[in-house]
């Protein structure tokens, strides 16, 4: 009964921020499928299931059957192909979907893959985002991928737990069905894995001997054994990547000299596998053991496994059994097995990675959701009210807060819309939010491009090593992040509104960067944060701009596929060169910083040869400038205010360039670089490029 309630409250807030990703938009219904497919596809990606997911809508015919899609993805290694379709009722409700309509939808997407290989983008309209799908799903599937998935998203009830593997011109499809009850085991607070259940016998297995710890405390128990290779390779075949939720890698997509050495080790000389590897640690909700028939204690059931060290080791073994067919049969891996109690799988899973990983070195930035950061960031969103005092924004730290939030407050029909009117799920951002609208102002829309997780990963290593583990954020910090998540928000409706056929995505981030290139990082956020909105006059720049945006990103793609180029740095070089004009009058935003220097008629518009100064500038790392500062102090060959120049760059450039130099600091920035040249301080060959 408990579990009815909680599946109702469940599809409710689902529907409920389905509707939020798309008011406003013209598209109705169809783009509702559209939110719901990405707000499922963003937190398959969160939890390691899905890498980059671009989601897309397409619907046709294939000789006599129909095909139908609404997005892909593509892992970096290029060894699968995810395809996700939707059954979508959009009712609000938890609704049966029937068996037959659960494979028939599984089956057309499927058939993109017969499609695509004959080329059928061929045939369809190049501006369009399902040419660029199709287009790129025949890239990969030429170049030799013979494994793919098809995962059926609903937020509908199916009793579909399995849809037997099939092939498709030589390409093995496996199938997964995420319904609306799967969704809110994944989905919801302080579950951020599905919970894995392993019967070694239902899977063919011997149960594993294991020695128990000595002495068993009451938060956790911990088991030593040896896994077969064979064992890792079934339990990896029925899992897949669910095993590494927990595991930091999962989200790095880690390649490197540990991957081949364990390749070649399997490979070459299998026996003694055990002895060159560190083995794997694995967490547990619950663990069966019995005494087998020679007195030793066996493991035969774990339930809420998670490899949370060793995920590498655990997909290589499964690679080398399911594509090389290397024979496992005298691999055997060492791993620790913890029991722990609900309460404390968060903190000790992440410190069971930290201290066990020895392969290669994660930095403390992987271990994200409880850095002080994201830690005084939340508080800060606990605390600050929007100007009026009506309403403030909800800063998710971790998936589910934000639902968990609504129905402890949400006890009553009356308490929920106040809760709703206090903090509306309009204004919730997660943590990847954060990343793509900090990065994209950052000016890095390529980086943006790669997919929410990479991102996340670059924004993270970026601002510990700029700000260090110790900084955390303060109000002015918070009031100006927010002004930047507004102007990043009607940016996306804009381009939404604009109707834009293709790469929408991609044309909101590469438009934001764009903006704060012209405006040289700066804008009166302090005047967004007050109107909680962007003015009409930027609006409408910004509306008049992104025409041009889209069409240089696409015409800089020269015949390449799109979606891929918009993660290279060439596109936003391309991006960033173009000439936009501004109005005769600016948008207050930008109006106001330009009356702060007399030297221009308005700083943020910057010319072609004053932006060339600041990327210039820009280029050199903060030990270069400090070196530079140095050099001119001690030999005299630049003026004491120059020296100060120099010294001040290095500051923002180990800032990671939050801060742009103005004009006035760029030209002179370039001066002291020839200078430098002139004295042989800095030959040409040494120049940073």
């Amino acid at each position: 009964m408990t579990e009815d309630k909680d599946l109702i409250a469940f599809a409710e807030s689902l529907a409920g921020e389905v509707r939020d990703h798309s008011i406003g938009d013209a598209e109705g219904a169809d783009f509702r499928e559209t939110a719901f497919v990405g707000i499922v596809a963003d937190h398959l990606e969160e939890i390691g299931m899905l890498d980059a997911p671009v989601i897309c809508y397409h619907q046709g015919r294939w000789g006599n059957a129909f095909i139908r899609l609404n997005g892909y993805a593509v892992p970096e290694d290029q060894e699968r192909l995810d395809l996700l379709v939707t059954i979508f009722g959009d009712t609000g409700k938890p609704q049966s979907v029937s068996s037959e309509e659960i494979i028939r939808c599984a089956s057309q997407a499927a058939r993109v893959i017969s499609a695509a290989k004959r080329r059928i983008h061929e045939k369809m309209e190049k501006a369009s985002d399902a040419y660029g799908m199709m287009r790129r799903i025949a890239e990969v599937l030429s170049a030799g991928l013979d494994e793919a998935r098809v995962l059926v998203l609903t937020d509908g009830l199916s009793a579909v737990k399995l849809i037997k593997p099939i092939s498709v011109d030589g390409v093995d499809v496996t199938f997964e069905v995420y319904d609306l009850r799967r969704l809110m085991r994944t989905m919801t607070s302080g579950q951020i894995r599905e919970i894995i259940d392993i019967d070694l016998a239902d899977i063919g297995l011997e149960p594993i001997p294991c020695i128990a710890m000595p002495a068993r405390g009451e938060d956790y128990e911990a088991y030593l054994a040896i896994f077969p290779g064979e064992a890792l390779y079934r339990m990896y075949e029925e899992f897949g990547p669910r095993l590494l939720e927990y595991n930091v890698r999962a989200f790095l997509q880690a390649t490197g000299k540990v991957n081949r050495g364990i390749r070649d080790t399997l490979q070459h000389e299998p026996q003694y596998f055990m002895a060159y590897n560190n083995g794997i640690s694995i967490t547990v909700d619950e663990l069966s053991t019995e005494v087998s028939s020679t007195g030793g204690l066996v493991i035969t059931r774990m339930k809420g496994l998670q490899i949370v060290n060793g995920g590498q080791t655990t997909a290589s073994i499964h690679r080398a059994r399911k594509r090389d067919r290397f024979d496992l049969s005298r691999v055997h891996v060492a791993a620790k097995i913890t029991r722990l109690a609900s309460e404390t799988v968060e903190a000790m899973v992440q410190n069971i990675s930290r201290y066990a990983n020895t392969q290669n070195v994660i930095q403390e930035a992987d271990f994200s959701s409880n850095e002080r950061f994201h830690v005084a960031l939340e508080r800060l969103s606990k605390t600050i009210w929007c100007p009026g005092e009506q309403s403030r924004w909800f800063y998710e730290r971790a998936r589910g807060q934000y639902r968990t939030a609504m129905s402890i407050e949400g006890t009553t029909p009356a308490r929920l819309r106040d809760f709703r009117d206090r903090i509306p799920s309009a204004q919730k951002f997660t943590k990847t939010d954060l990343a793509k609208i900090l990065n994209s102002w950052s000016r890095l829309p390529h980086i943006v491009s790669s997919g929410a997780q990479k991102n996340f990963v670059f924004f993270m290593r970026g601002l510990r090593d700029s700000r260090g583990s110790a900084w955390e954020p303060d109000e002015n910090f918070y009031r100006e992040l927010i002004a930047k998540v507004i102007l990043f928000n009607t940016v996306t409706r804009i381009i939404r509104k604009e109707g834009f056929p293709a790469y929408r995505a991609n044309i909101v981030c590469y438009l934001v960067a764009y903006l704060s290139h012209r405006a040289g990082g700066e804008l009166d956020f302090d005047a967004v944060w007050k109107s909680q909105s962007i003015s009409p006059e930027l609006e409408s720049l910004l509306r008049n701009w992104s025409h041009s945006i889209a069409k240089s990103i696409q015409e800089s793609a020269g015949g390449r596929n799109v979606t891929e180029w918009c993660k290279k740095e060439g596109c936003w070089s391309a991006v960033k060169a173009i000439d936009l004009s501004f109005p005769r009058e600016l948008p207050p935003e930008l109006a106001e910083l330009g009356s702060h220097d007399a030297s221009m008629a308005k700083v943020a518009i910057l010319s072609p040869d004053e932006r060339a100064s600041v990327a210039e500038c820009m280029k050199l790392s903060a030990e270069q400038w400090f070196a530079l500062h140095r050099w001119g102090r001690q030999n005299g060959s630049l003026a004491e205010w120059q020296v100060g120049i120099a010294h001040t760059l290095s500051s923002y450039a180990s800032g990671g360039w939050q801060r742009v130099p103005s004009v006035k600091q760029a030209r002179q920035a370039v001066r002291i670089l020839e200078t430098a040249r002139e004295h042989g301080f800095w030959p040409e060959a040494e120049r940073p490029s």
